[in-house]
Parts: C-alpha cells; sequence; structure tokens
C-alpha cells in the first residue's frame, strides 16, 4: 500500500486530500466547488485547508465505486 498523507497532520491541503483520496489536485478542487465534499475548515490567502480527520470520516461515508450509479450496458451493443 503506498503512503498517503499524514493523518495525525494538524491540516491538509487540496494536495494532502487529493494525494489520500487518489484523484487529481482538480478532482478536489471541483468536489469542492461542486457542494461534494466537506468546505474547508480554513482558508489562508488561497489555500484551503481541511482536518484530515473530517476528510477521513467523509470519505468513509461515500459510497463505494460501482456501487449505485449508471447501470451497466447489458447486450454490448
Amino acid at each position: 500500500m503506498e503512503a498517503g498523507p499524514d493523518t495525525t497532520a494538524e491540516w491538509w491541503t487540496t494536495s494532502d486530500v487529493a494525494a489520500y483520496l487518489g484523484v487529481k489536485v482538480a478532482t478536489v478542487t471541483n468536489y469542492r466547488k461542486r457542494g461534494q465534499m466537506p468546505e474547508p475548515d480554513a482558508t489562508v490567502g488561497r489555500t484551503h485547508m481541511w482536518r484530515p480527520s473530517r476528510v477521513v470520516s467523509w470519505h468513509e461515508g461515500r459510497p463505494r465505486p460501482g456501487v449505485g450509479g449508471r447501470p451497466s450496458r447489458a447486450g454490448g451493443d
């Protein structure tokens, strides 16, 4: 398993959240803009920051990939 950001750190930046989720920074930015993740706990200048525990809790409660969403296409046409 790859090492992710330090879950005992006081703050995570957008880059840390992206590394934890295994997505690109732009994806986290889009999640934030669409209200699909918790609002930042603090913003310093243009840097958004979250408490790691909030991100971990939120992520653990998210639907699992492949569960729900669009039905797969039957027949392979």
